[in-house]
């Protein structure tokens, strides 16, 4: 009976127990309220702020369920289940750029490289040359892009696009990884292709335009067929120059090429020169001619009418025409000497007469003369 009584003591809470059972209850049931408000709290997380996010502009959000991506985002406000449930990646989709330089600035001492690897180009004429290239290019499908290639898990560092993650091969190569260098690989093939098909004087001068839109559309081809989701906006040429060693013959044959065009261009310009001085002096000569011609005609014409009507008046009295032809042709001679006196009379003759000319008659003017003049 004692030791049943002792027992309910216990379980009662009275005895040198009772306050320490006291003081667990109590811990336990603050405990329990703590626990069951961090539960509430993380409820509330969950339904509203914890899995609510925005989508940046010029960012796309790839929305992943159990690593698994299941939508692409590219404006708006959006709620999904959080972490674990869901993850959300950002990927910029605006203009990003890539530099890819063949100077071959610490190099030029090799004796043997392989193009592209040694940032050298080799020509179809087989010459070296350097060159130094900027990609402008955009994510136009960030569904296809974070899937097809070796993102980073992050594709966005503090707003920037993340760089490749350096990785080391079976070999123990190190080297990066990710869109990027697939990107530089391709245009390092893609240039070795175009440039292995042009000629170093060509590109070196006038047809730089047309090299650069060759490297573009090979460039172009090869990602297209890697449906990546990357999309080429620009490719500028920076520079484009000769190995060190051979800088000073190029500038020589530059300084001679651009004589050649110097002379060239002067000899057009006296050519057009010539040609145009020979065509005003064709159509003056042209024009004076045509004139010529025209009063010409004129005085045939005027001296047919007066022939035709001398012609008539001979048929009808002959001795009277003849008479009057003869003083005409005396007249027209007398106008000719200088004075108003003179002898008529052969040399044989021993009479002579002598004529002089009162009031003498204005000359009249002969336009045949007067044209000769």
């Amino acid at each position: 009976m004692a030791d049943i009584s002792r027992e309910n003591q216990f379980l009662s809470g009275e005895g040198r127990y009772g306050e320490g059972l006291s003081a667990l209850a109590r811990s336990l049931r603050r405990g329990f309220a703590v626990l069951l408000g961090i539960v509430v709290l993380l409820l509330l997380y969950f339904i509203s702020w914890g899995g609510y996010f925005s989508v940046e502009p010029q960012q796309a959000v790839i929305v992943l369920r159990f690593g698994k991506p299941v939508e692409c985002l590219t404006s708006g406000g959006h709620w999904y289940v959080p972490y674990p449930v869901h993850r959300f990646v950002r990927i910029q989709t605006s203009p990003q750029f890539l530099t890819v330089d063949l100077d071959a600035a610490s190099q030029e001492k090799l004796s043997a490289f392989t193009p592209g690897r040694d940032r050298y180009l080799l020509t179809g004429d087989a010459n070296v040359v350097h060159t130094s290239w900027r990609i402008a290019y955009r994510i136009a499908d960030p569904l296809r892009y974070y899937t097809k290639l070796a993102a980073p898990a992050k594709p966005l560092d503090n707003n920037r696009p993340a760089p490749d993650p350096t990785e080391i091969d079976a070999d123990g190569f190190a080297g990066t990884r990710g869109p990027q260098t697939l990107l530089r690989n391709l245009f390092n093939a893609s240039l070795i292709e175009a440039t292995a098909q042009s000629r170093v004087d060509g590109i070196l001068s006038s047809e730089q335009t047309a090299y650069r839109d060759a490297v573009l559309l090979t460039f172009g081809r090869k990602l297209e067929a890697m449906d990546c989701g990357i999309t080429i906006t620009g490719l500028t040429l920076d520079r484009i120059f000769p190995p060190k060693a051979t800088q000073d013959a190029f500038a020589e044959v530059t300084a001679s090429g651009n004589t050649r065009d110097t002379l060239r261009n002067e000899a057009l310009a006296y050519k057009i020169e010539v040609s145009n001085d020979t065509l005003a002096k064709k159509a003056a000569i042209l024009a004076d001619a045509e004139t010529y011609r025209k009063q010409v005609v004129s005085v045939v014409r005027a001296e047919s009418a007066y022939f035709e009507k001398i012609s008539k008046e001979c048929r009808r009295s002959p001795e009277t025409v003849l008479m009057a032809l003869y003083s005409a042709a005396l007249n027209d001679a007398l106008d000719e000497l200088d004075g108003n006196k003179f002898i008529l009379g052969s040399k044989g003759e021993t009479r002579k007469q002598l004529r002089l000319l009162l009031n003498p008659e204005a000359k009249r003017p002969d336009p045949v003369k007067e044209e000769k003049k």
